[in-house]
């Protein structure tokens, strides 16, 4: 992690942080019981594997909400991929609290996604004194491990082949080679107080323009720190 330091590795901890805090604090009251958070953690990896490891850990096993995220000042500073994973037994339970048989698990869980993770980006844009430009929450059902498999090579071939506008990685002295398939990786995971309901938000924040991220961020720690 010598790309970042620890106080800017703080910094989007903490952004994350408050974001998930503002999110989960919204669904105790809509659930009617506390909801408990982990202490996030956080990874630089390789893209492929950190989204393969992912995939397998997950299988089939829990439904995933995605959203998209990308920098409206400065294209790609801040860009990556918002995940919200929940167990197939919490989708049934959250469906059934919140909207019993009147709203389709989908719908429900689209709503999670859009309260949890637009709250995170929210938190993290706040922080960098930026927009952020995001998409509706996509909503898979049982495809968690095929859904990220299929980011990682879309990823993949981007990085190939340039960024579809006739530029080639190669000739962007912004991107440190060593980064260019590199993604910080912010993980926490929460339940119920009942333990009925369980879940996982993950964010991929892609490190492809990491200098342009490190201006971002010393700028932020400049404005928390001096009074």
């Amino acid at each position: 992690m010598s790309s970042l330091n620890e106080l800017e590795l703080d910094l989007l901890t903490e952004a994350f942080n408050i974001g998930l805090g503002m999110g989960s604090a919204v669904l105790s009251e809509l659930l009617g019981e506390e909801v408990l958070l982990t202490v996030p953690s956080l990874n630089i990896l390789p893209k492929r594997p950190a989204i393969d490891e992912c995939g397998l850990r997950f299988g089939t096993e829990a439904h995933t909400i995605r959203q998209t995220f990308l920098d409206a000042k400065n294209v790609s500073a801040l860009s990556g991929d918002a995940f919200l994973f929940v167990p197939e037994t919490s989708s049934q339970a959250v469906t059934e609290l919140l909207s019993g048989s009147e709203v389709s698990e989908v719908d429900v869980l689209s709503e999670l996604g859009n309260l949890i993770l637009h709250s995170c980006l929210a938190s993290l844009a706040d922080m960098m004194e930026t927009e952020l430009d995001s998409q509706i929450p996509e909503v898979h059902i049982h495809r968690t491990a095929d859904v990220l498999i299929g980011i990682a090579r879309e990823k993949n071939k981007i990085a190939d082949c340039g960024d579809g506008l006739g530029t080639s990685k190669r000739v962007d002295s912004r991107r440190p080679p060593h980064l260019q398939d590199k993604v910080l990786q912010l993980d926490v995971r929460f339940k119920t107080s009942t333990g009925e309901i369980t879940g996982e938000v993950m964010l991929f924040l892609d490190l492809a323009k990491l200098p342009d991220l490190k201006v971002y961020i010393r700028d932020a720690i400049h404005r928390l720190t001096v009074t």
